[in-house]
């Protein structure tokens, strides 16, 4: 009976919408701000700033990427996250190309503390020395309010398809329209994996679909509601073939509109989404 409860137990939280999540990018252009000396970063408010008081209710901070460059290669950055502090990380340069604003730039990861609870608190970069910051990137994840691969009461329409190299991958670029609902990809011929499906909202906003990732079998499909219904301004698929040898593999993919039908529902995962009619 324990065996039993415990696994309609982790059923249910499977099927929980709230544990779905799409990997989010914000990017903050700060063109070669010049800091000297010790100088903190108050992230959470850049973001707000940036892309409005909303853009941070369900988010959990994963990493921030910076481009940088010191006068002298002796300076350096660390991330905080509530009161917990990753190790300082150096930020390489030369007097010879600290002058430019446009060259001599360095990539740098910072991860986030794992603590959710520290979450609640304030995002603050770190720098020490004399130092240019051209860029701050923050990976983060969204959490959402429904669940995406219900699309039971769309239909879906071809949109386009593509033939994915080996190795290296393709991707492809497709437009919706103001009226577009849900994306949707099936595979044929070889065996085929989604690498990335990248959407670019039109304030600016750039959002990871995780759950379209991996080995394609039967239909991947994604619902744009809620916190993601607004416009577009393109959807980006990566894929890769995954047999080295015979022919490419080939993704399609479609698209649904909004017909003033849709419910969330929650389905049973162990069920394909309805097959629409395709002619």
């Amino acid at each position: 009976m324990k065996h039993v409860f415990g696994t309609i137990l982790l059923s249910t939280m499977l099927l929980s919408p709230s544990a779905l999540a799409v990997s989010q990018k914000l990017k903050i252009d700060l063109h070669a701000q010049h800091l000297k000396g010790q100088e903190t970063l108050h992230l959470k408010r850049m973001v707000k700033r940036k892309f409005g008081q909303d853009s941070l209710v369900g988010i959990k901070l994963k990493k921030v990427e910076i481009s940088a460059k010191s006068k002298k290669g002796h300076a350096d950055v660390n991330l905080q996250v509530g009161f917990q502090e990753t190790y300082p990380q150096t930020i390489d340069g030369t007097p010879e190309t600290f002058d430019s604003d446009y060259s001599g730039f360095h990539s740098i990861s910072l991860h986030a503390p794992q603590s959710h609870r520290d979450q609640q608190g304030p995002w603050k970069l770190h720098t020490k020395g004399n130092v240019k910051l051209d860029s701050i990137e923050l990976t983060t994840k969204m959490q959402l309010d429904y669940n995406p691969e219900n699309v039971s009461n769309l239909q879906f329409a071809p949109k386009t398809k593509m033939k994915v190299n080996k190795v290296v991958g393709s991707s492809k670029k497709i437009q919706v329209g103001p009226n577009f609902k849900a994306i949707q990809i099936s595979a044929s011929g070889k065996s085929v994996s989604i690498t990335e499906v990248k959407v670019k909202f039109s304030d600016g906003q750039v959002v990871l679909l995780d759950e379209l990732e991996g080995k394609v079998k039967g239909l991947k499909s994604f619902k744009f509601k809620q916190q993601l219904a607004k416009p577009i301004d393109f959807i980006k698929v990566s894929a890769v073939s995954n047999n080295i040898f015979g022919s490419r593999g080939e993704i399609q993919i479609f698209t649904a509109k909004k017909n003033g039908q849709d419910r969330d529902q929650r389905p049973d995962r162990g069920q394909r989404p309805r097959r629409d009619r395709r002619n």
